[in-house]
């Protein structure tokens, strides 16, 4: 059985302030922002509103199929990185499971050539491989987070997450509809 941790949006908030003081307390302020889709999206919007920054970019690569169901390697659907030659970019993602997405990511960007390449996720697995240069906690369970808690539930109805009966009813009047 799957044990889930399930963070609450303050600590979230909580996690984005640490890391942005510990970078600051490093003297690092990226120039951009890379955020791994999908889960890093929202902790990379996060981030750049604490720091002020607007230069976004992306990189689509999935590893995960489902809770503890993964590919063998992390496939690359899409690259929007452009203008990073020399600057100082920080990679987001929500969390470092086997830091192998860390890892690949890294290497993607660093064909780009940008000056220095740090990264930063929420939470980090206690036997990923990669540490992220910043993480908030480390955490040894799936974690569901509030942007993709509704796909959690989709694959394991048994997750214990709020509102999870409404969802399941719109599910279900979806599945009628189509």
């Amino acid at each position: 059985m799957v044990e889930y941790y399930i963070p609450k949006w303050e600590e979230i908030e909580e996690g984005i302030l640490n890391m942005t003081e510990r970078m600051l307390s490093e003297d690092f302020i990226p120039d951009v922002i890379v955020a791994i889709l999908t889960g890093g999206v929202i902790p990379a919007k996060l981030m750049s509103d604490v720091l002020g920054i607007k230069n976004m970019r992306y990189i689509d690569v999935k590893f995960y199929k489902g809770v503890g169901n993964r590919e063998s390697k992390p496939i690359v659907r899409a690259v929007y990185v452009d203008n990073i030659e020399n600057k100082k970019v920080l990679v987001i993602d929500d969390v470092s499971d086997t830091g192998e997405t860390l890892d690949f990511v890294g290497n993607v960007i660093a064909m780009f050539n940008p000056s220095l390449v740090r990264t930063a996720t929420i939470f980090v697995k206690p036997w990923s491989r990669k540490y992220p240069d910043y993480y908030y906690k480390v955490v040894d369970k799936w974690i569901i987070f509030p942007w993709d808690k509704w796909e959690v539930v989709r694959e394991n109805t048994e997750a214990p997450v709020d509102k999870k009966e409404r969802f399941l009813e719109i599910l279900k009047r979806l599945r009628k509809t189509g």
